[in-house]
């Protein structure tokens, strides 16, 4: 990893410990460089705006969730239902600090609707790859959806569901996966 990229991943740890500790209103560059060690003028240079910062915030987060679901589709067996089930399982592990990281994420993109615009973009290309092994299009996005649906809710602390009937809900979505394909 190069200096300059380490620097930048430690301003972005900062701003996720930030976030995490204060949530999104604390997150002000002046706290950031403090928790990074760094002077303001050095995390300009790395990020010029707040908006530089979320962005590269929402990469991380974005990457993060990818790798989850490549691990998560090297777990599984070979089979049609892979790509969705690896989206559906990576997508609804809970995780304290991702959750939190996403909620505060969320907040902050209230503000400015924009910087999801690359998110939307990497959202359209996921689906695509859940469909080539036979499921529907609209099979795969429907099952997306609700897994994102559910996952919002978690991330908000609005989901009404107890932990076996979520279970019971993950189940459902990967049979309505499998059923297709059968």
């Amino acid at each position: 990893m190069s200096p300059l990229r380490s620097s930048q991943d430690a301003i972005v740890d900062a701003a996720e410990a930030v976030v995490l500790k204060g949530g999104a209103a604390h997150m002000t560059l002046d706290a950031v460089a403090a928790k990074a060690g760094v002077s303001k003028g050095g995390l300009l240079y790395h990020f010029p705006t707040k908006k530089a910062l979320l962005k590269a915030m929402l990469d991380r987060h974005v990457q993060r969730l990818d790798e989850a679901r490549k691990r998560k589709s090297a777990e599984l067996p070979d089979g049609a239902t892979r790509a969705i089930e690896a989206y559906i399982l990576s997508s609804l592990a809970r995780d304290r600090r991702t959750e939190r990281i996403s909620a505060a994420l969320l907040a902050a993109v209230a503000h400015d609707p924009r910087l999801l615009e690359p998110i939307r973009n990497k959202y359209q290309r996921v689906l695509s790859e859940l469909t080539p092994s036979g499921l529907r299009f609209e099979r795969a996005a429907v099952i997306a959806l609700a897994a994102d649906g559910l996952r919002l809710l978690e991330i908000l602390s609005l989901s009404p569901l107890k932990y076996k009937q979520r279970k019971q809900v993950i189940e459902e979505m990967l049979r309505l996966a499998d059923e297709e394909i059968q």
